[in-house]
């Protein structure tokens, strides 16, 4: 090594630089869930509960790191790369975790559609994007199509409890009525399983061909039973109520739709045409 190739800075990769960013911007979109979980529960029950955030997120988390730190392909900065990072960390700094998702969504659009196809900046963008369906999408749809999503919910708890449901409202015949809130909606965990899925997918540098897409809809399907198993059991045993709801209950049945989601997506995964274990 040259004297003057010594002195000279090492390369910064894009690959690693749009993945730390990303980083930052998911744990500013998180701040305020796992604050609220640490003041509600202690940090001892937070953690055991992952601070009130999925395994899933946390694993697509991981998986951007992983990525980075294996990219090789080396890929050149594209022109307005520099604006983008600084909006990312812009984004971050600002105390407001929705604005914080909203730039975890262009990040990944702008990976996703300034760079090469199966590479590894681009699979990064790619689990940006679906991390995005659920801190930023998944929330919007809840605003904007509460009533039809939450009514669903419902209709499900109620089939499952013999009872009927109104709106978003159900209950078991002759029993006390319960509303089905934005946070007991199954459409979090409908997310979840698609974001599974693709991190997954780029992880392994699968293609995303109709077998995971199967998957995928058949762990969201598994995911909305679960829920609506949780649902219906409230109806059945309203005694339990605050154990299901917020308490250990609401833990267990959170930890038994990963397990469904992760058998279901996991065995796609291993039955891949593509797949070799890293």
């Amino acid at each position: 090594m040259t004297a003057a190739a010594a002195a000279s800075p090492r390369r910064i990769d894009r690959g690693v630089a749009f993945a730390a960013a990303l980083l930052i911007v998911v744990a500013a979109a998180l701040a305020t869930r796992i604050g609220a979980a640490i003041a509600h529960r202690g940090f001892v029950t937070a953690l055991t509960d992952l601070f009130g955030v999925s395994a899933i997120v946390w694993f697509a988390s991981y998986a951007l790191c992983a990525i980075a730190r294996d990219d090789e392909d080396g890929e050149a900065w594209r022109r307005g790369d520099i604006a983008v990072l600084g909006g990312l960390i812009g984004a971050a700094l600002l105390p407001i975790p929705a604005i914080a998702a909203a730039a975890l969504f262009g990040g990944g659009l702008w990976l996703a559609l300034r760079t090469r196809a199966d590479t590894a900046t681009r699979r990064i963008g790619l689990i940006a994007l679906a991390l995005s369906a659920h801190l930023f999408w998944g929330p919007i749809a809840l605003k904007l199509l509460g009533t039809e999503l939450l009514g669903f919910d419902a209709w499900i708890a109620a089939t499952f409890a013999g009872g009927t449901a109104d709106g978003n409202i159900f209950r078991q015949a002759g029993a006390q009525a319960f509303t089905v809130g934005q946070g007991c909606s199954s459409l979090t965990n409908l997310s979840l399983a698609g974001v599974l899925t693709v991190t997954l997918a780029q992880l392994f540098g699968l293609r995303f061909d109709r077998s995971l897409v199967a998957a995928a809809l058949l762990a969201m399907l598994g995911t909305v039973v679960v829920n609506g198993i949780r649902l219906a059991t409230i109806a059945r045993h309203p005694d339990l109520y605050d154990y299901l709801h917020s308490g250990a209950g609401m833990m267990l049945f959170g930890w038994a739709s990963l397990i469904v989601t992760a058998a279901i997506v996991g065995a796609a995964v291993l039955r891949h045409p593509d797949f070799a274990p890293r």
